[in-house]
């Protein structure tokens, strides 16, 4: 074979293997996350009765797949979707960094016997937990509970 043509082989496999193993130059922007978080809520269920005055037990379990950021228990009165000036709840719980699974048990939520001196009202009212995740999809769970005296 004429050194030439040897040297020119070389060339074209040197060329070939080098290209083969290497990336693309330009970066591809990360998968999208679209999947929104899940609530399994465990405690309460929908219609559970609480005594004014008595800490209202959460259980559920949250998971991502991805990441987990933070979760939100509001609590609001029930007329049809307009919220009352009486008493209501909202806060939000940040999540730990690199959890995709968290279990919430919790009785830090007490209904007040008086709100701003007047006693609280009794009756129907909306709990919704709400969870959001790294990517910022969000999934809410609402339900209904009773406050009595």
């Amino acid at each position: 074979m004429k050194p030439y043509l040897v040297w020119l082989n070389g060339v074209l496999i040197l060329i070939a293997l080098t290209s083969c193993g290497k990336k693309n130059s330009t970066t591809e922007p990360p998968a999208t996350d679209s999947t929104k978080p899940v609530i399994n809520l465990v405690d309460p269920t929908s219609n559970k009765i609480f005594t004014l005055g008595l800490p209202l037990h959460v259980l559920m379990d949250l998971s991502d797949n991805i990441e987990l950021k933070s979760y939100r228990i509001s609590i609001v009165k029930n007329l049809k979707g307009i919220q009352t000036s009486d008493w209501a709840f909202s806060q939000t719980w940040q999540i730990a960094a690199g959890k995709k699974t968290l279990t919430v048990n919790q009785s830090e939520i007490i209904v007040p016997l008086t709100v701003t001196g007047n006693p609280t009202t009794i009756g129907n009212y909306d709990m919704v937990f709400s969870c959001a995740d790294t990517s910022g999809n969000e999934t809410s769970a609402l339900i209904m509970i009773t406050i009595k005296q």
